[in-house]
């Protein structure tokens, strides 16, 4: 399993992506959500940022479902491709700002997003936010090319306990991605913390073992915000072991 680590829009990717291989994660995650540059101004730096760490995943902005988001992703799929990013992980969920959109609707969109990247070679991918398994389930059925992105994070918001295991007893056949952080059950954005390992109340390290039980060996981000560089490397040495274990 390929550990990777999360870095965050807000703040200089520069930085971030030398600490994550000071670090001695496999890759980083490029987190596009507050990003301002536009696609084709990303390219040049992150040609810059593979050349210190791999790039293999990004995260792509919330979505407000419609065409100029579509080509901007796509944007993104042109600038990152050529550099060897090859997961772009989206969400299910509207950006806060948009208006709800119909599930029917979404997954249309996300198919047309999902033949873009197929036609690039690369892969989209949707994590749970708040949707329970069986509403992506459909989506996964409906967008055959589209995989699966578990965030065991979200998974455990409003006290599931048990959240992460039952995304993957309903999902894992089409699992591409797994983004791990801790916190302690609460709801909403407010809930989701994105704590070290740890710090919260997720038992993360009976989530790992889950994943393995399912054989996943694919990409796992760590994607946590809060916290020192000494907490996201006690988290990479704990990830290490489980997956040896």
């Amino acid at each position: 399993m390929r550990i990777g680590g999360s870095t965050y829009s807000r703040e200089p990717f520069a930085k971030q992506v030398a600490e994550l291989r000071e670090s001695g994660f496999d890759y980083a995650e490029l987190d596009l959500t507050w990003l301002t540059l536009e696609p084709a101004a990303l390219q040049d730096q992150a040609e810059d940022l593979a050349e210190k760490l791999p790039l293999e995943t990004a995260h792509l902005p919330p979505s407000h479902f419609h065409q100029a988001d579509l080509a901007k992703f796509v944007g993104f799929i042109d600038a990152l491709a050529p550099i060897g990013t090859r997961i772009f992980n989206a969400h299910f969920m509207e950006a806060r700002s948009a208006p709800r959109t119909s599930p029917e609707a979404k997954t249309s969109w996300l198919a047309d997003l999902v033949k873009a990247a197929t036609d690039r070679g690369v892969i989209v991918a949707v994590e749970n936010v708040d949707e329970p398994p069986d509403v992506l389930r459909k989506v996964l059925d409906m967008v055959p090319d589209l995989r699966y992105c578990l965030d065991v994070g979200h998974a455990h918001l409003d006290a599931r306990t048990d959240g992460a295991r039952t995304y993957l007893a309903a999902l894992a056949d089409r699992l591409g991605l797994a983004h791990l952080h801790d916190n302690h059950g609460g709801h909403g954005e407010a809930g989701d913390e994105h704590l070290p390992f740890g710090h919260g109340t997720i038992d993360l390290a009976r989530d790992v073992t889950a994943l393995k039980a399912r054989g996943y060996g694919g990409p796992a981000t760590l994607e946590i915000f809060k916290g020192t560089a000494d907490d996201r490397r006690a988290c990479l040495r704990k990830m290490r072991r489980w997956t040896r274990e």
